[in-house]
């Protein structure tokens, strides 16, 4: 072999070596980023789960019977009679 053929190798052995570790540095951020991927996914799925709950909350909280039984016990208040209003009609 010549000197040449003797560089050609060596450089393409080096190129080989160089390809082979970027392999192996893109396999392992591939897998970080799968990692990453499910992690939000969880994430993503447990923000749903509390959402929907602070909404079924909210409903709760807003609704007339719930405002009702926390004005009379919390706050002592009782619901008062209706008033009959009578309206005099005068022809004049």
């Amino acid at each position: 072999m010549t000197n040449k053929q003797n560089l050609i190798l060596i450089l393409m052995l080096f190129f080989i070596i160089f390809l082979s570790l970027e392999k192996i540095k893109l396999s392992f951020e591939i897998n970080r980023l799968n990692n990453n991927q499910e992690k939000l996914i969880k994430e993503y799925e447990s923000f749903k789960d509390k959402n929907i709950k602070l909404i079924t909350q909210s409903y709760t909280n807003n609704s007339p019977a719930y405002i009702e039984r926390i004005a009379k016990e919390e706050l002592g208040m009782v619901k008062g009679k209706p008033r009959t209003i009578v309206k005099n009609i005068t022809n004049k």
